[in-house]
């Protein structure tokens, strides 16, 4: 089987194209090719039998500021991949995110919630889901979650360091997440590549916590005195709207017998042996 994986530069990326080690696999970075180009996305993954978008805008915050750059990789990069896997008879794996629903519900959310982004960088992800299925063929929509891992430059990746160095930092106390070692995900998304079980899927490590949480179980597995405040949401004043209930339900993967997640507190620990 031939893959083809769209943003192979970034964190998840990265971590898919390792653990699918073994296949005939085209790994694609920015440089390699712009997603926002369709004609790059046709002839960059020519030949390839599964295309994986991994590529995506992703600063939460910039997206704001930069948002026709945002819209570009996002929306119609997203399409580009679909009517790429269209025109190869492909089957395409599109990466999308939480932050399509707004964290208003009690109840962890599945694949049959109902999105509504309150940012631009989720109004971006959720048209970039709208626009393959606009597309369709054969795809696997997988939504992700507070991603971290060895070598990413996001928030979550660079707490480890932060945590060791006992740097002054103000974690929130109240939004329900789960973070997702970008490995787990990573074989996760290979599990789907090798099934036929098209659909939308949520993949997130399992439990859930908060970032204030999360920061004191890897502080005490690093053997260091949290020096942090814990503050609510509202005090962080981040330009994009969060969302306060981010925890998935796996609802596809379970019913398909598809589900190889660990939890959050396994996957911390596995994390943090790979680093070492």
């Amino acid at each position: 089987m031939k893959l083809a994986v769209l943003g192979a530069g970034g964190l998840l990326g990265r971590h898919l194209v390792e653990e699918l080690r073994g296949e005939e696999l085209v790994a694609l970075d920015r440089a390699a090719c712009d997603v926002g180009s369709a004609g790059e996305v046709l002839a960059r993954t020519r030949g390839a039998q599964v295309i994986v978008n991994c590529a995506a805008f992703t600063d939460v915050d910039g997206a704001e500021s930069r948002a026709d750059e945002c819209w570009r990789a996002n929306a119609l990069g997203a399409e580009h991949a679909a009517l790429a896997a269209r025109a190869h008879g492909a089957v395409l794996v599109h990466v999308s995110t939480d932050f399509v629903f707004d964290g208003e519900q009690q109840a962890p959310y599945d694949e049959f919630a109902r999105p509504n982004p309150q940012s631009v960088y989720a109004r971006s992800k959720f048209a970039g889901e709208e626009l393959i299925a606009r597309v369709g063929g054969p795809q696997f929509l997988v939504r992700v979650q507070a991603l971290y891992g060895r070598g990413g430059r996001g928030f979550s990746s660079r707490l480890r360091d932060l945590v060791r160095e006992r740097k002054p930092l103000k974690l929130d106390r109240e939004r329900r997440v789960q973070p997702t070692w970008a490995r787990a995900a990573a074989r996760q998304i290979a599990v789907l590549t090798r099934s036929s079980a098209f659909g939308t899927y949520h993949v997130s490590c399992r439990g859930e916590t908060t970032w204030a949480a999360f920061s004191r179980a890897l502080a005490s597995r690093l053997g260091v005195e949290p020096a942090w405040s814990e503050v609510a949401t509202a005090e962080l004043r981040a330009p994009a709207a969060r969302p306060r209930n981010c925890v998935f339900e796996h609802r596809m993967l379970a019913l398909r017998g598809l589900d190889v997640m660990p939890d959050w507190q396994t996957a911390l620990d596995d994390y943090l042996a790979e680093m070492k």
